[in-house]
């Protein structure tokens, strides 16, 4: 729809660049860049211990210690095998390290890692030829969730390191297939981008991730009931969320001509209703609120004051919305237009429903209906981008299949 079309970064007025390309150090790009968690060059001297190794001038050059370190989660590093001597000057760095090929792997540096790491376990994930069983795959994704960081995941050459990593931010953000593409693409993972050995490994992985219409029921911690939504006519995301101990609900975002769906979905999840909220009022934003409403008439439909749109509860920023045990918080940004409202969901990680302000890699066009770049630029920039790095963003619309990101990425590209 030309209405909540993202619009490219290069279309965007100058004096706001929302998507302008940040210096390479800043992205995670580039050789220095990947070696993050390795700021400080290390020198290593004939017979010194890795309490020994100390920054001077003439120092190893860090793409010499083959440490991909991507910028999203950034307490992570990925490495192929080591030699003994830039073992001894990483390890020191490290509060964790999993091992991924058979503990009797001649290139396994056991007894040298654990003089300095406190945390060695050995998690074996092969690949491409055989790949990993299901059960090797959760004890390898077991062991990131509990591992103390920072963490370094090691095998022969550094790709199924990067796959472990890979699926690890899927099971924690909900990827799609798309956007977990995107996100190797970003990060620079070697195994999707310079590995002609590893399409087997890249197909096993994309059979693990759900497409972005596929509406998941997720059961989040702390008793909140989650699910992502789409439409595929209108390229739009509606999400619900419920309190597993009332049973209360509310509905972002819904789709006019996806009433009946979401009506079914809260059936079968044996949840109640209680409020519509949208985040804003556009033409490709034609909500089913109303005819809920008809349908349901408990329930409440809300918009921003600011919107001048019709609602049974118009908000200003600051307010909530509670269901159950849990509310979500108005955040105003407009620019796309005048009425936009972001919805935080405050946890761990805490989520945002951005609607149209802030997209995958962009944002809404403010060519239209009452749009401002400027206002734009700084809801992003002051509103949004204050959040916590971790914060997950839902957002309205995407138009290549991904359906979430974070705070971080979108800092970042």
């Amino acid at each position: 729809s030309a209405a909540g079309r993202q619009l490219p970064c290069l279309a965007r007025p100058t004096s706001h660049p929302l998507c302008a390309p940040a210096p390479a150090a800043a992205m995670g790009c580039g050789s220095s860049s990947h070696m993050a968690a390795l700021s400080e060059p290390v020198t290593l001297k004939e017979g010194s211990s890795a309490q020994d190794a100390a920054p001077e001038s003439q120092a190893l050059p860090l793409d010499q210690l083959q440490i991909h370190v991507p910028a999203i989660p950034g307490d992570i590093g990925l490495c192929g095998a080591l030699s003994e001597e830039v073992a001894k000057a990483v390890a020191p760095r490290y509060a964790s390290w999993i091992y991924m090929n058979a503990p009797d792997n001649k290139e396994f540096l056991q007894d040298l890692l654990k003089q300095s790491v406190k945390n060695v376990e050995v998690r074996p994930f092969p690949g491409p030829d055989p790949l990993p069983s299901d059960e090797q795959l959760a004890a390898a994704l077991e062991a990131m969730d509990t591992l103390p960081r920072p963490l370094m995941l090691q095998c022969s050459t550094g790709n199924r390191a990067g796959a472990l990593l890979l699926l690890w931010l899927v099971k924690k953000h909900g990827y799609s297939a798309e956007a977990a593409k995107q996100f190797a693409q970003d990060m620079d993972l070697k195994f999707w981008m310079n590995c002609t050995k590893c399409g087997p490994q890249r197909e096993w992985l994309l059979s693990k991730l759900p497409s972005a219409d596929a509406g998941q029921i997720l059961k989040r911690g702390e008793g909140l009931v989650f699910s992502q939504l789409f439409d595929p006519e209108t390229w739009t995301f509606t999400y619900l969320l419920g309190c597993q101990e009332t049973k209360e609900a509310v509905l972002v975002d819904p789709v006019l001509e996806q009433k009946d769906r979401d009506l079914t979905v809260l059936r079968e999840l044996g949840l109640n209703l209680r409020y519509v909220v949208n985040t804003h009022a556009h033409a490709d934003h034609i909500t089913s609120g109303g005819l809920i409403r008809k349908e349901l008439p408990e329930v409440r439909t809300v918009i921003s004051k600011a919107s001048g749109a019709k609602a049974d509860v118009q908000v200003e920023p600051g307010e909530k919305v509670t269901f159950g045990r849990f509310s979500i918080e108005a955040l105003a940004t407009p620019g796309h237009t005048d009425g936009c409202m972001s919805w935080l969901l405050r946890g761990s990680p805490s989520m945002v429903f951005t609607g149209d302000a802030l997209l995958i890699r962009g944002c809404g066009r403010t060519d239209f209906q009452a749009g401002d770049a400027g206002k734009l630029y700084e809801s992003v920039h002051s509103k949004l981008f204050s959040l916590p790095g971790d914060t997950v963003v839902y957002p309205g619309h995407d138009y290549k299949g991904r359906n979430v990101s974070t705070i971080d990425e979108e800092k970042r590209f």
